[in-house]
């Protein structure tokens, strides 16, 4: 089975989805030996041509004749062959489906150890995707082992691969570099060049991956020059436009700017196209002349460029894989945009994008899950930026202010499309929970509030500020975005640093680019709360911490942030009916240290709205489930330890005997969502993202979207001590006891009061607090 980690960026997605419904089907009779044997033939043929697409049938074809004539290698062949194709496609959790199907056959009858080793070794190389990778790497340490006692070359080459796979993502390089070797001599021991090729092309990519550039040259030479000697397949195709690839990363990249280099990877694309015209693979062959494209643009020939790439997606929109398409729509457009050509290059962006938005939710399959090497904006990201920036280009140029404020509005939201693409991935969902048909845009939420956009691009940063009229004014930062980047990380580590005042040179810093140039527009529009909307390391910082050299920006406006541009139901919280439900932990559990402070909380909480309380060993699922189950609250507080990691399979709050994960806090908060009464403030005064992962605080700054919460009040650190134990109250005590004070304003004058007690106004102690979402 092809197991390749990344061999294409971008794969199919949306084929045969009628086939796809029903995966193994029941049988039709009994079968034919013959015909079982013919439609195997016939589904490899065209698998080893790449019409993954069309194979489908042919292998579904011979999972019912074997299933007929009850030939469990038969039906297993055909389930492997299936699970192939689906994963070529795109389809990792219909492939799974297939191999879970296959993997159940042959544990209730037994069958031949090979094939259990490749339906294992098949299926752990698909959890990497979209399981917990523990999972995975069971899977796979076992179908190894299973295959070093068969002695089987094939089977222990591919196992061996698999697992290299898992390893490269766990950045065990010199393990992974170590199976890669093993794996390329066992295939061509057997005999087996194209497997060696494949093997090896997935080691050059890891050597590029860890810049080990004289090791990736040479293992990308080798692929190219045997490439000759290889029968043409699709495997064939793939592997030389990896070796290819690699040639042209390590001309870019590395400092040694070899020509050699892309001549090497020029003869490797024309090898690639000849081998896919041979066997009328347009897919391969779409690859190889978009890589030619690539490379005459780094030529400077791109007119030349043009036409190849033109090519490319033509044959991209021929065999419908809008994720190829939607590469070569992109290359289009830089391509145009190098040649100064302003309005075709938007258009040639916005059918990028427009292309992209259909395929994203597919996409995060790949890209959203880190086992996948990438994020969403690792892999896509820039081009919403690239179309942004051009956008803001043309306002320049505009002859209206109505055209000038459409292309601002324009850029805005194409910078929101990624915002909430970024979402989608991390949390592996479209964040379905969410009351769409009560979402508001936030510009037109309060007559006091400045929305502030912050666009990071390679020159400048562009700022965007949403007053409450409804107009948007533009504002420009010399900073650039790697400048904005390292000095929101420089800041951010400083922070934490409670006998040092280091962080005052970043605070002012970052003042000076991002507040100080906005000081007149806010000054004059009777402003006294900031919305951010934050990008990239933005996300790990608190705004409320930036300073003029004399006052920290909270000792001016209430700082409230929100992951984009739409509120669920922005309505403020009222007196009314808060019901409260207090849950968390004092006690040191599972390695954990006691929060000592979490006592003084809650007695506090307690005597402002009373409700009940799940402490201690009291935190646990069943009871969670319970109480959410047979009543509704307005603000859910949970103080307990919580983290935040850029995988949101490790991110979690815990209960006194597990961890409960964001899947479990958002079925949490569901029973009131599905009582028309969603949750209005969900606080989590004691989680914990990880400095400069912005990927973890982008999880943080979404917990409120992602639990169906109207708000969260939560902390980018953990505070543990009695300042905590203050802050918090203060917040709570503000919101009950002063009317129609909003939240933001709540934990405004929760944070001035903590700045201004001598033991605690380093902002270590208060900064970290943040409003998320409805900040009313």
């Amino acid at each position: 089975m092809n197991n390749r980690r990344a061999l294409y960026y971008l794969r199919p997605i949306a084929v045969f989805t009628a086939v796809m419904a029903s995966l193994l089907p029941a049988t039709r009779g009994m079968g034919d030996p013959e015909q079982t044997a013919k439609s195997i033939a016939a589904a490899e043929e065209m698998t080893s041509q790449g019409n993954f697409a069309a194979s489908l049938p042919s292998w579904r074809a011979a999972w019912d004749e074997a299933s007929g004539e009850k030939d469990l290698s038969g039906q297993l062949t055909a389930a492997l062959g299936l699970a192939d194709a689906l994963q070529e496609l795109g389809q990792n959790r219909l492939a799974e489906q297939a191999l879970e199907t296959a993997d159940a056959l042959a544990k209730s009858k037994g069958t031949e150890k090979a094939l259990q080793v490749r339906i294992e070794s098949s299926l752990g190389a698909l959890y990497m995707f979209d399981t917990n990778p523990d999972d995975a790497e069971g899977l796979l340490t076992r179908s190894l082992a299973m295959a070093r006692r068969l002695k089987d070359a094939h089977l222990t080459a591919t196992a061996l691969n698999n697992l290299a796979n898992l390893h490269v993502y766990q950045k065990k390089t010199q393990q992974a570099l170590d199976e890669y070797g093993e794996a390329v001599s066992l295939a061509q021991a057997g005999g087996d060049r194209v497997l060696a090729a494949k093997i090896s092309a997935n080691r050059v990519e890891c050597a590029v991956e860890t810049a080990s550039w004289d090791e990736a040259k040479k293992g990308a030479c080798e692929i190219i020059a045997q490439g000759p000697r290889l029968p043409d397949t699709h495997d064939k195709a793939a592997a030389l436009l990896s070796a290819g690839k690699a040639c042209v990363d390590i001309f870019t990249q590395s400092d040694s700017k070899d020509d050699d280099l892309r001549l090497k990877a020029y003869a490797a694309y024309r090898q690639a196209e000849q081998t896919a015209r041979k066997i009328y693979d347009d897919r391969a062959l779409s690859y190889a002349l978009g890589y030619q494209g690539e490379l005459y643009q780094l030529e400077g020939r791109s007119d030349e460029a043009l036409v190849l790439t033109r090519h490319a997606a033509l044959l991209a929109q021929q065999i419908k894989s809008p994720d190829i398409l939607f590469r070569w729509q992109w290359q289009i457009a830089r391509i145009i945009s190098l040649q100064r050509q302003l309005e075709p290059a938007i258009t040639a962006y916005q059918s990028a994008v427009a292309t992209l938005q259909t395929i994203r939710h597919d996409m995060s399959l790949h890209f959203g899950n880190v086992n996948y090497h990438s994020s969403f904006r690792e892999a896509a990201g820039a081009v919403y930026f690239e179309l942004a920036d051009l956008l803001l280009q043309r306002a320049d140029h505009a002859q209206t202010d109505a055209e000038i404020q459409a292309d601002l509005a324009a850029a805005r939201d194409t910078s929101e499309d990624l915002k909430a693409a970024e979402l989608e991935d991390y949390f592996q969902d479209d964040c379905a929970n969410l009351l769409k048909s009560k979402i508001t845009r936030i510009e037109t939420v309060s007559s006091t509030a400045a929305v502030i956009y912050i666009i990071p691009l390679p020159d400048r940063t562009e700022i965007l500020v949403n007053m409450p009229s409804g107009r948007i004014e533009r504002v420009k930062s010399q900073v650039t975005a790697a400048q904005l980047e390292e000095t929101a990380t420089a800041f951010r580590f400083n922070l934490e640093k409670r006998t040092t005042d280091e962080y005052l040179e970043q605070a002012t810093q970052l003042y000076d680019w991002l507040i100080k140039p906005l000081t007149p527009l806010i000054d004059n529009g009777k402003i006294d709360t900031l919305v951010f909307v934050p990008d990239g390391a933005l996300r790990t910082i608190p705004m409320a911490a930036l300073s003029d050299g004399d006052r920290f920006l909270v000792e001016k406006y209430a700082i409230a942030t929100t992951p984009g541009l739409t509120l669920m139901e922005p309505k403020p919280l009222t007196a009314r009916k808060n019901n409260l439900i207090i849950n968390g932990l004092s006690d040191g559990v599972q390695g954990f240290p006691p929060l000592t402070y979490v006592p003084d909380e809650v007695k506090k909480l307690n005597n402002l709205y009373g409700g009940p309380e799940l402490m201690n060993a009291k935190f646990i699922q069943p009871n969670i489930d319970r109480e959410f189950s047979t009543d509704t609250y307005s603000i859910v507080h949970i103080a307990s330890h919580g983290h935040f990691d850029s995988d949101a399979r490790k991110t979690f709050v815990l209960t006194y005997d597990g961890k409960l994960s964001l899947d479990q806090l958002e079925r949490m908060i569901r029973p009131s969502q599905m009582r028309d009464q969603p949750v209005e403030l969900l606080t989590l005064s004691a989680c914990q993202t990880a400095a400069g992962d912005d990927r973890a605080a982008l999880g943080l700054a979404g917990i409120a979207v992602k639990a169906g919460a109207r708000s969260a009040f939560a902390t980018l650190w953990f505070v543990n001590d009695e300042a905590s134990s203050m802050l918090v109250g203060d917040f709570y005590a503000n919101l009950h006891n002063i009317a129609g004070i909003s939240k933001a304003k709540a934990l405004q004058k929760a944070q001035i009061k903590l700045l201004s007690d001598p033991r605690y106004g380093h902002p270590c102690y208060w900064a970290p607090y943040l409003i998320i979402g409805n900040w009313l």
